[in-house]
């Protein structure tokens, strides 16, 4: 029924009972006492009827008091028995009770010194595990540290080689373009020359076909002069020595389509016109073989020195 109940809890309901078994016993003893007290006061012995004065006397009803005497004399005995055994039970519960007290401070004691112990022990514990916590932390700082100086040392090993890979590179870039550079400079000379001789070799060329042509044009252009002259109707009043600048505009083919004569020209006006009226008979100039230099307008003079 205590199993739930501490030591103290345990100790206080023992007393209670202990108190409780007292009181009931000293309560039947006295009740007990008290009904034979009662009994004893309204006890009446039977009045004896009047005998002759020379009766014997009856001895019961002393006899009976002096029980009843002797049984209160034990009651009282025993109740105080009970009073002495309950009051030595009551001592050794206390003794008991202020032994378990006593046990219970030393073992509180006990308990507080192990408290004691255990949350010095706890410190002890604690302040390790800071000083622990702090040199771990330390080292991590220190190693924080390292790693940022191998970092910085890392990057600026790496900024060097790139620096030294970029100078390489440069080095190289610059020697290949020096190289391309004189590749370029020779195959500009080598293309200048090219060119130089090309130009040469048209120049050549264009002034034999200048040449050419001056000497094709000048053969054209006479061809015409001389077909408008074996057209021509000499008038009576031309006189020998006439120099007229002719302009004639053709097309592709040779057709002229339109003639005129342009400053200088010293004839009168009866051979103008007949000069313009030859350059009409003439259906067309001559124009095969003549493409190269074909023009749409031909300028030339037409002479007549009298012949």
């Amino acid at each position: 029924m205590h199993a739930g109940l501490n030591s103290a809890d345990l100790r206080k309901q023992e007393l209670r009972d202990l108190s409780i078994g007292v009181a009931l016993a000293v309560g039947v003893h006295l009740a007990a006492l008290a009904i034979l007290i009662v009994a004893g006061l309204d006890w009446r012995p039977p009045r004896p009827p009047p005998t002759p004065a020379f009766t014997l006397v009856d001895a019961a009803p002393f006899f009976n008091e002096l029980e009843q005497q002797q049984q209160a004399d034990d009651a009282a005995r025993r109740l105080e028995q009970a009073r002495r055994e309950q009051e030595q039970l009551r001592q050794q519960r206390e003794a008991q009770l202020q032994a378990e007290q006593q046990r219970e401070q030393a073992e509180q004691a006990r308990q507080r010194r192990l408290e004691e112990q255990r949350q010095a022990q706890l410190q002890r514990e604690q302040a390790q595990q800071s000083e622990r916590q702090a040199q771990l932390e330390l080292e991590r700082e220190q190693q924080r540290l390292r790693d940022e100086e191998q970092a910085r040392l890392d990057e600026l090993r790496s900024l060097r080689e790139q620096r030294e890979q970029a100078q390489r590179e440069r080095e190289q870039e610059e020697q290949r373009l020096e190289e391309l550079a004189e590749r370029r400079r020779q195959e500009q000379a080598l293309i200048e020359a090219e060119q130089e001789a090309e130009r040469i070799r048209l120049a050549q060329q264009q002034a034999a076909q200048s040449a050419q042509r001056a000497t094709l044009t000048d053969e054209y252009i006479l061809t015409i002069a001389e077909l408008v002259r074996r057209n021509w109707i000499r008038p009576p009043t031309t006189q020998p020595g006439v120099r007229c600048s002719i302009r004639v505009v053709q097309i592709p083919g040779g057709e002229i389509i339109d003639q005129a004569i342009t400053n200088p020209c010293n004839a009168d006006d009866a051979t103008r016109r007949s000069i313009l009226a030859a350059v009409q008979r003439t259906a067309a100039l001559p124009y095969r073989g003549y493409e190269d230099v074909f023009a749409r307008e031909i300028d030339f003079i037409f002479r007549y020195d009298g012949e």
